[in-house]
């Protein structure tokens, strides 16, 4: 470990990203103490040559690693074997970093053994060029809290926020699903039994591009790759089922939370399916799922999903219509991610 972070940045085709992200990754005062390893995922484009490019300008710092196809899962376990720093984030990329702010983390993490960090971060709206502040929470900045009490705050954060210190994930084998989309829950979720201590830093580090059109979360995507978020919700509930007998109880907690969070998702993109026998078989398989699982009686999952369990999906049926309408609306696009806040920020 002779770097202070390694920044992974997975790359599918990301030729016309690459120049946008890498300048924001590079400030002459953390230029030694970070690595970045540029990891092409089978690109078919000139992903690999851009990047070269720029690992020819920072050999001490740049790596460009080349792979076969694996999906996003497969770039982030790559970058897990590959790492050198002692702590770890993944910085995606057609994303991009403040620079200012990442050097405030690099220096904080030169002073620190904690085993996550989580900061604020912003979501720029690629139709609307707005951006907004995510995250921001009303805990104590720069200093260890109590894990439980950030834990319960924070709840399961996107994988933007966080940084790893890189052996909770070597040490304990985190490996993500690969040949799939969705698997940043795997990434956000699957080393959270291991941690012990754990930051908050109040200053937005990542910048996630939003309505490109092009993402696994466009509603019209995600009902063509349905099968793969429900194959990774499927996993996450595996891994509930078999936590450490030592994992805290309120990390199971917010656990399920965001598996309640999941159920919420797989059941607007069965909803949205065109088709209506399809849409009604495949809504009720996993209704029969859910309930074979006795979801519905446990009280950790969120009341929201225990009852689109015991309904079928069908009280979520009138909104889910309303917003394959209005999903393009501006106006709508604000709303909704209003509502979805308000979900997570659900008790019970």
């Amino acid at each position: 470990m002779n770097k202070i972070l390694t920044i992974t940045v997975p790359s599918y085709n990301t030729e016309k990203y690459i120049d946008e992200c890498m300048p924001f990754l590079l400030d002459d005062s953390i230029v030694d103490d970070i690595e970045i390893l540029v990891v092409s995922d089978g690109s078919k484009d000139k992903t690999v040559e851009v990047a070269t490019k720029w690992s020819e300008k920072y050999p001490q710092t740049i790596r460009v690693i080349e792979k076969e196809n694996g999906g996003h899962g497969s770039t982030i376990n790559r970058g897990i074997l590959e790492a050198r720093g002692k702590y770890f984030k993944v910085v995606d990329g057609d994303d991009w970093v403040k620079t200012d702010n990442l050097v405030k983390l690099v220096d904080f993490l030169k002073n620190t053994d904690v085993d996550l960090i989580n900061n604020p971060y912003f979501e720029h709206d690629e139709v609307t060029k707005a951006e907004t502040l995510m995250m921001e929470l009303k805990i104590k900045s720069h200093q260890l809290n109590n894990y439980e009490e950030i834990v319960e705050s924070i709840k399961i954060p996107p994988m933007h926020t966080v940084t790893y210190k890189t052996e909770i994930l070597k040490n304990n084998k985190i490996k993500i699903d690969e040949k799939m989309f969705y698997v940043d829950v795997e990434y956000i979720t699957f080393p959270l039994p291991f941690v012990k201590t754990q930051v908050y830093l109040d200053f937005p580090v990542y910048v996630y591009r939003v309505n490109s059109g092009t993402q696994s979360m466009a509603i019209g995507n995600m009902v063509k790759n349905r099968a793969m978020h429900l194959a990774m919700l499927k996993h996450e509930w595996d891994f509930i089922k078999t936590l450490p007998p030592e994992t805290s109880s309120v990390v199971k907690k917010v656990l399920k939370q965001r598996f309640s969070e999941l159920i919420l998702a797989q059941y607007v993109v069965n909803l949205s399916i065109p088709e209506k026998t399809v849409r009604q078989k495949e809504t009720q398989d996993f209704t029969n799922f859910l309930r074979a699982e006795s979801i519905e009686k446990d009280d950790e999952i969120l009341s929201l999903s225990r009852l689109l369990v015991k309904t079928g999906g069908k009280i979520i049926n009138p909104a889910v219509k309303f917003r394959n309408l209005v999903q393009t609306n501006k106006t709508w696009r604000v709303v909704e991610r209003g509502l979805l806040n308000t979900v997570k920020r659900m008790k019970k």
